[in-house]
């Protein structure tokens, strides 16, 4: 039975062209969106995508108007939605716990896993990495060999040839103000020897928060998306890999925030000194 769903839901995978189709035309209603730079993205191979966070409008404002497909890193929730019916109704609060219901429950159960395994098929489809944030595990052991694992997988997406995103200050700005970067960006793209693409966003900051739309001000919003030139691989620093990606990552802060604020991106024709 289960066999023939999966069968049967095959058939109803959205190829990314449709929402991001419907997503333009939506953000295009609301928002004035300036996009700037697109000419200096490499038409193929792999390459790290790096920007500041202002706000949720980010992801979208790259997933739709960068000239290539960008895959994202996302929180493991979205991608399981399920997981919190399936803990509801193994509650003990739940009804299924109990007759008539709990005899449907194991078929109940494997349905969700099902539309649930389907819907992270569908989100990787449309270029989506499930990740899980702040995971610990049972030790500090199981946290490093976690994120060496996840590591890893950013650096085989790339190789393989994708436009992977990272934000490198980890999270959302909650002044407007950008902060500090960390090395990740930095390391995969050292890792995977591929060219790193700065890009800078302004004018999102808060504006996809209720009290946005509520004044009107998402409305009279103008949002800017600066694409920089890509550093590629042969411009690194010569240097050990942590010493090359804190330099590296001391250079992408510099023309991220430039990019964020200006369009022209200063200093960009600099090369990084050799580093011995």
């Amino acid at each position: 039975m289960l066999a023939d769903l999966n069968k049967f839901l095959d058939l109803f995978y959205i190829p990314r062209e449709i929402p991001q189709f419907f997503a333009k035309n939506i953000l295009d209603l609301i928002y004035t969106i300036n996009v700037q730079g697109t000419e200096k993205v490499p038409r193929t191979g792999g390459a790290v995508l790096v920007c500041n966070h202002t706000d949720s409008l980010d992801i979208p404002v790259q997933g739709i108007y960068f000239p290539r497909k960008v895959v994202f890193l996302g929180k493991n929730e979205i991608f399981n939605p399920q997981d919190m019916f399936v803990q509801y109704i193994n509650s003990p609060q739940s009804p299924f716990r109990h007759l008539p219901l709990n005899v449907g429950k194991p078929i109940l159960e494997s349905l969700l896993q099902t539309l649930g395994e389907r819907h992270k098929e569908q989100m990787r489809r449309w270029g989506g990495i499930p990740i899980m944030r702040n995971f610990q595990g049972n030790s500090a052991k199981d946290a490093v060999a976690y994120y060496e694992k996840i590591e890893n997988q950013m650096v085989e997406i790339i190789r393989s040839g994708e436009i992977l995103s990272i934000f490198p200050e980890g999270t959302r700005t909650s002044s407007g103000v950008m902060g500090p970067f960390k090395a990740m960006a930095a390391k995969v793209a050292i890792r995977a020897n591929v060219p790193i693409i700065p890009s800078g966003i302004s004018g999102a900051w808060n504006m996809s928060e209720p009290a946005a739309f509520l004044s009107g001000e998402a409305f009279r919003t103008k949002i800017s998306y600066n694409i920089g030139n890509p550093i590629p691989p042969e411009q690194f620093p010569q240097a050990s890999e942590k010493k090359a990606a804190k330099l590296l990552t001391e250079e992408l802060e510099k023309r991220v925030y430039y990019l964020a604020t200006s369009p022209d991106e200063r200093n960009q024709s600099r090369r990084f000194a050799t580093v011995l």
